[in-house]
């Protein structure tokens, strides 16, 4: 079987912050006007009268400057918020549904008889090993496509069945899982981001198991997916 490749890479997170300034001014004071001669409380009526009339407009420019800082003031908080929702990574659980890997538009499974669909896949053209089974008579076997990119390894039984136990999928550059897993260009963060915590990690590879059966991600020296496998722990 093909092993598992190391590796070990950072991811970025750009953050947007927006900012909004705004400034006010008031209005020019009115001049005054020349009186006529009169009386002394005659005067003191007329300069009351020009003082409350100049007062009116500065009160009316600071109370429209009061109002744009607090509009000012709220806008950035919204901008913010839109982009942390924006960038937030969305987790596609693991379920029974992902133990499928799709080639040549063929689904294969754990599980299931190997020997109707053998010849459906990479032209039908793989390299054959043949081993007599621990139980349940005839020969177990091992389907070996482009010099081990894709490894079948089934179970025989006496009826003729090949049931598979394990699919290994190595190196095979742009190979896409249903979810969006790609070899060669997929980080181990990407993968997470799709599947959520796998149930084992190591160095080499995260785990994601049901059913006793187990989806496994192989990752080079620098965390890029490399592998894609599935496991039927029930076969020893």
């Amino acid at each position: 079987m093909n092993k598992l490749n190391l590796r070990k890479t950072a991811a970025l997170l750009l953050s947007l912050i927006t900012a909004f300034c705004l400034t006010a001014c008031g209005g020019d004071t009115p001049g005054g006007t020349k009186a006529p001669e009169t009386s002394a409380s005659t005067q003191a009526i007329v300069i009351t009268t020009a003082a409350d009339t100049t007062a009116e407009p500065t009160t009316e420019a600071q109370t429209t400057a009061e109002q744009t800082t607090s509009e000012a003031t709220e806008a950035p908080t919204e901008a913010v918020t839109t982009a942390e929702e924006t960038t937030a990574p969305k987790a596609d659980p693991f379920s029974e549904a992902d133990l499928v890997l799709t080639v040549d538009g063929v689904d294969l499974s754990l599980r299931i008889d190997f020997v109707p669909l053998a010849g459906k896949i990479r032209g039908g053209v793989y390299d054959e090993q043949v081993g007599q089974a621990c139980v349940g008579g005839g020969n177990d076997r091992a389907y070996l496509y482009g010099g081990e990119e894709l490894c079948v390894y089934t179970v025989g039984s006496a009826s003729g069945a090949q049931t598979i136990y394990d699919i290994y999928i190595d190196g095979v550059q742009g190979f896409s899982t249903a979810k969006g897993a790609v070899i060669g260009s997929s980080t181990r963060e990407e993968v997470r981001a799709i599947y959520g915590e796998p149930s084992f990690s190591s160095i080499a590879a995260d785990r994601y198991s049901a059913r006793a059966c187990d989806l496994i991600f192989g990752f080079d020296d620098y965390d890029i997916l490399s592998a894609v496998g599935l496991h039927d722990n029930d076969v020893q």
